[in-house]
């Protein structure tokens, strides 16, 4: 008996020695000895696959960069990426089989607003890290969102940005004298969060909106709303869409011999809708947060290794900008340590203060605080020769003061 008892309780302690390491590593998924998964979904074949083909791209090649150089804290860092056709429902399905059958240990540069918010309820009851999700929506970061970590500058503060250049840069070389805003908008969460801030600012600058059209996400036909903008003749007609519809829609104004001022936001920036309106762009402005031509460090690494490992490829915005969140994970994983657990990375992003490390724009994050720092954006014009959006202005700040005196004489 006492040599039976003597093996049970061998086996035991065999058993739980065993045991002990599997926990560990079921408390931080996605992390071994040497290597860290990380996820993100994205469109590679719906609407948007241009933006989630070239974003994703730009993501990987940051990290065969680190992982060319030991990695971070000598561990490479491998995506995966899962196809969501820019549809919430397949985006939840990409984001379980990432999260549950892959185990990543997070996530980075998930694209859409929609997409992105239909997966909200897991993030918080998983607790796993969203970084730097690729929409500006203001819901990203307010009210406060510990696991994510938001792009800036959000939607309504890019409206302000259009409406504050043509109210003070365009009136001041004499352009705009007289401004009445027409918007077309997808109807979902992207769209109405601009307009949001479009009727704000507006309203702040006393510019007149006289005509409000919205469309559905994929759609093709934009003949009734350009109709209707443009029997309300006006100067600018702000476009809340992405590269495809906001081509569309300056290619159906041209054919009714109608060129008002378009004026994009910053995911309809990309030299992509230069190519696709064609003629139908002469003159089009949109917001740029990246500038990829720039001469600092950052951007010559960029155009060094895309020049490198994807030769006649030329630099894009999108392309740019999965680069640009990929970096701020890498920052973030780097200041965790070597002992990383989800929380640790949440802790480190919280310590970026005005981090100039990336292709972004300063990053600035702390605990309750994630976005809505960034407030600037610089005005592009399409270039039909070169098919490109070109850098034309300084930066245009947003200031919160404009908000606020608003709000305080209503």
């Amino acid at each position: 008996m006492p040599l039976r008892y003597a093996l049970i309780a061998l086996a035991l302690s065999i058993a739980f020695s065993t045991s002990r390491p599997a926990a560990a590593e079921e408390d931080v998924p996605g992390v071994t000895d040497d290597r860290i998964l990380v996820g993100m979904t994205n469109d590679l074949t719906g609407p948007l696959a241009f933006i989630g083909q070239q974003s994703s791209a730009g993501a990987r090649l940051y990290l065969q960069h680190i992982n060319e150089q030991g990695g971070v804290h000598g561990r490479r860092i491998e995506l995966l990426v899962e196809d969501d056709g820019y549809q919430p429902a397949r985006t939840v399905a990409a984001f379980r089989k990432l999260l549950d059958r892959d185990r990543v240990f997070c996530f980075v540069g998930n694209m859409g607003s929609s997409t992105t918010m239909a997966t909200l309820p897991l993030v918080e009851r998983e607790r796993v890290p969203v970084v730097m999700p690729l929409n500006y929506n203001s819901r990203m970061s307010t009210p406060h969102k510990r696991y994510i970590f938001a792009l800036d500058p959000n939607y309504p503060i890019q409206s302000w940005i259009m409406v504050k250049y043509i109210a003070e840069v365009e009136k001041k070389q004499g352009e705009a004298e007289s401004p009445r805003l027409a918007v077309i908008y997808q109807d979902d969460d992207y769209g109405r969060d601009g307009l949001q801030g479009l009727r704000a600012a507006a309203a702040h600058y006393n510019m007149p909106i006289v005509s409000e059209e919205s469309y559905k996400r994929g759609a093709v036909d934009f003949g009734s709303q350009v109709l209707n903008m443009k029997q309300t003749n006006p100067t600018h007609v702000i476009l809340w869409t992405v590269y495809r519809e906001g081509a569309a829609v300056m290619r159906e104004a041209r054919q009714t011999n109608w060129q008002p001022q378009f004026v994009g936001s910053a995911p309809a920036a990309d030299d992509k809708i230069v190519e696709l309106a064609g003629e139908a762009a002469d003159g089009y402005l949109a917001l740029g947060i990246i500038d990829f031509w720039s001469a600092e460090e950052n951007f010559v690494q960029y155009r060094d290794l895309l020049a490198k490992k994807v030769p006649g490829q030329s630099p894009r915005a999108v392309h740019a900008g999965g680069f640009g969140v990929t970096q701020v994970l890498v920052e973030g994983l780097r200041r965790a340590g070597r002992n990383l657990t989800r929380e640790k990375l949440v802790e480190a992003l919280e310590t970026l203060k005005e981090w100039d490390g990336s292709l972004l724009p300063p990053v600035t994050y702390g605990p309750g605080q994630h976005g809505g720092q960034n407030t600037a954006a610089f005005m592009m014009r399409a270039d039909l020769e070169r098919k490109a959006m070109v850098r034309v202005s300084e930066w245009v700040h947003y200031e919160r003061s404009e908000q606020v005196s608003r709000e305080a004489s209503e």
